[in-house]
């Protein structure tokens, strides 16, 4: 069980009408634990339990709405959402295991002739390197729902002003593929996909036409160089898909590989899709893998004990889908869950309650370590997501009285570079350190005091990437 933070009182609504994931409660956290101090596991006064104090949730900005946030090369995350006027876009850039923003940059929208606004959803794509693309639909005295991107060179610290991009309707989803920003509309009457320079000169007036009629949702994903876009008419699911090296703004160039009756899109992202049957919050989730030609079965995702879950949100990462969702019958608490195949999965890890905002983003990494975005809410929070470490020690259970025993130790995964290990021992029900080590090749070992005692091995957590470990408790009975 990870960090609990309090129950919440309600949920919020998607503009569309459907209910989505909301922002991550902080009230009740204490000050110290939301400014990221040291975890008091290796303090000197003791501590209960194993706290996770790197896993609470932290503020990134005031308020917001739909934004969303890319992980760099160099592991900086880069979080954008535009103000609740709609008349500025805020970016906030983190560094791995960051709990503020170590930079942030403010962009306009267009003012020519008046004050324009930001409508639909703030695309943040990393276009490689330290080079970052925010691509925004700016109304409307450029042009009716024109797209605009602004771009950094330096990871996000500084953009170039507003940049007349596309003439695509709306914008609720993009990818960055074939060195394009490729941006996909919603809620409009056909779906439209339209290729974009990530540095325009002058804007792209052509766009595809993948799917006709209404369109509801919309999501977009990278597959081996091509597009994958997965949209619904508010009733059923059509997935097409462009090869890579075909033309992204021309209707032909993109396949019908999937038609799911009677489900919505909730994401596609890598190989995988995930859908809402019956559009349905607490219907349960259906999870496909893309082969290149067809999706494989539908495999529903598990819910907690408790069922009723619902708000569901995904990213695939290096070959692992990566689910987070809502439980509605237990505190609205936030849940996450990993599959490769959609056969097996994970043990479900829980966050803390949602709240507040109406759009959850998940920003992952390669190594599936990162964050959730929590925004359109107040304020804008952000849920670290790190990696476990297991922690397994071996300790034998009687000693000699005075004489010392050896409590050896693993680590795994095993991080590159000595790792911090510390052997706490518990007084009273409360842990306090004893002594530090560093691992070898992921392995450890303490000389222990030749007296009756009870030990555990705690493993220092690496900022942004790996969250503390704990191995279970083992005690050792000294006899004469």
């Amino acid at each position: 069980m990870r960090g609990l933070l309090p129950s919440p009182a309600r949920a919020s609504t998607h503009p569309s009408g459907r209910l989505r994931v909301a922002a991550l409660l902080m009230a009740g956290l204490s000050a110290a634990l939301v400014a990221g101090v040291a975890t008091p596991a290796l303090a000197g006064g003791g501590v209960v339990g194993e706290p996770q104090p790197e896993l609470t949730a932290f503020k990134v900005g005031a308020t917001g709405g739909n934004g969303t946030g890319a992980v760099l090369p160099d592991g900086n995350l880069v979080l954008a959402t535009p103000s609740r006027s709609a008349t500025s876009i805020t970016v906030c850039v983190l560094h791995p295991g960051g709990r503020s923003c170590a930079s942030t940059a403010t962009l306009q929208a267009n003012r020519a002739g008046g004050q324009d606004t930001f409508y639909g959803t703030v695309e943040v794509l990393a276009t490689g390197g330290s080079h970052v693309a925010v691509v925004a639909l700016d109304c409307c005295n450029i042009g009716p729902d024109g797209a605009v991107i602004f771009d950094s060179t330096n990871g996000g610290v500084s953009f170039s002003a507003l940049k007349e991009a596309g003439t695509i309707a709306s914008i609720g989803a993009a990818t960055y593929a074939g060195g394009n920003v490729v941006v996909g509309s919603v809620s409009q009457g056909g779906l439209q996909v339209q290729a974009l320079a990530p540095d325009p000169v002058t804007p792209q007036t052509s766009y595809a036409v993948p799917v006709g009629g209404a369109d509801g949702d919309t999501s977009l994903a990278t597959y081996h160089g091509g597009v994958l876009v997965a949209s619904d008419n508010v009733k059923n699911t059509y997935v097409e898909y462009a090869s890579s090296g075909s033309g992204l703004n021309t209707t032909g160039s993109y396949k019908r590989v999937g038609t799911f009756s009677n489900e919505l899109v909730t994401a596609v992202s890598g190989d995988a899709l995930l859908t809402d049957p019956g559009g349905s919050l607490t219907g349960g989730e259906r999870l496909r893998i893309f082969n290149g030609t067809s999706f494989g079965p539908p495999r529903k995702v598990p819910d907690s004990r408790e069922g009723d879950d619902g708000y569901f949100a995904m990213q695939e990462v290096g070959g692992v889908v990566h689910v987070f969702f809502l439980g509605r019958r237990y505190g609205y608490d936030v849940f996450e869950e990993t599959t490769t195949n959609g056969v097996r999965w994970s043990p479900l890890h829980q966050f803390g309650p949602a709240i507040g905002s109406t759009s959850l983003v998940p920003v992952l990494g390669p190594s599936g370590a990162g964050l959730l975005y929590a925004t359109a809410g107040t304020p804008l929070l952000a849920q670290p997501v790190l990696n476990a470490l297991n922690v397994h020690v071996t300790l034998a259970p009687r000693v000699r009285a005075g004489h010392p025993a050896v409590l050896r130790g693993t680590v795994r995964p095993v991080v590159p570079g000595p790792q911090v290990v510390t052997l706490q021992t518990l007084r009273a029900g409360r842990w306090y350190p004893v002594k530090s080590t560093h691992t070898k090749g992921g392995g450890f070992f303490f000389n222990v005091a030749g007296r009756t005692a009870t030990y555990r091995a705690v493993a220092n957590y690496k900022p942004g990437y790996f969250e503390y470990g704990y191995s279970r408790a083992v005690t050792v009975t000294a006899v004469a």
